[in-house]
């Protein structure tokens, strides 16, 4: 447990230090919300955002294209939260949900991994991810919030290192002013970026020293210098 009192690893997974900043920046509107409300996630294979918003009091739908039952129901039942949930396959390319059925849709490093086919990478494109975020907005209730991070292009020294790794084959890196273009049918957005070094080290001591350095450089960096985008839009 975090000193937040939440299992910060099991909700964010993965170079947790940089991507957990999500939960200082979002939990402020989802106190607001009411715990009525009707609650999607969107790719959650493992389903730790889904473990957060039920720890908060959420009843939620998890969904990823093939249902994330099978394997993010142990997460959810470990921390006696399964009562809280319900699973479904669900494709957001291709959304065959109602609009206006939630006040919620919430989403990590999701869009930007989309394609028209799944089995073909080269239908990976912008326009296709426009696709889906149109989708969100519009099973979206008027006045509802999508909650997204997501992967930016960040440094040119991030772009070599991903090159030289083969990691920029297998996804869209979003350039800052892609994801403003992704939410421009929001009423209200607020944008925070973090994240000028991975903190993907297997030493947690390493990992601690680049979180300190990029909070340090935050505030003295550009947005398109950063490889995070974290998005609250609302309706």
């Amino acid at each position: 447990m975090s000193k937040t009192g939440l299992p910060v690893q099991d909700i964010i997974e993965w170079d947790v230090p940089n991507w957990a900043h999500l939960i200082e920046y979002w939990t402020p509107i989802l106190e607001t919300l009411p715990r009525e409300a009707k609650v999607l996630t969107v790719g959650e294979r493992n389903g730790g955002l889904t473990l957060w918003l039920a720890l908060m009091g959420f009843h939620v739908v998890c969904t990823d294209r093939e249902s994330p039952e099978p394997h993010a129901s142990l997460l959810h039942k470990k921390y006696n939260v399964a009562d809280k949930i319900s699973y479904r396959a669900l494709d957001i390319v291709h959304c065959d949900l109602p609009e206006n059925s939630f006040d919620i849709v919430m989403a990590k490093s999701v869009i930007g991994g989309l394609k028209a086919d799944p089995k073909n990478r080269l239908t990976r494109s912008f326009a296709v991810q426009q696709q889906a975020v149109d989708n969100i907005y519009r099973v979206l209730k008027p006045d509802g919030y999508y909650f997204s991070a997501e992967n930016l292009q960040g440094s040119s020294f991030l772009q070599a290192v991903r090159k030289m790794a083969g990691k920029s084959k297998g996804w869209r890196h979003f350039k800052w002013n892609e994801v403003k273009e992704l939410h421009s049918s929001f009423s209200a957005k607020e944008y925070h970026t973090f994240g000028f070094f991975p903190a993907m080290f297997s030493s947690a001591v390493l990992n601690n020293i680049v979180s300190f350095a990029n909070r340090y450089l935050m505030n003295w960096l550009p947005a398109n210098s950063k490889y995070i985008a974290f998005t609250a839009a609302r309706k």
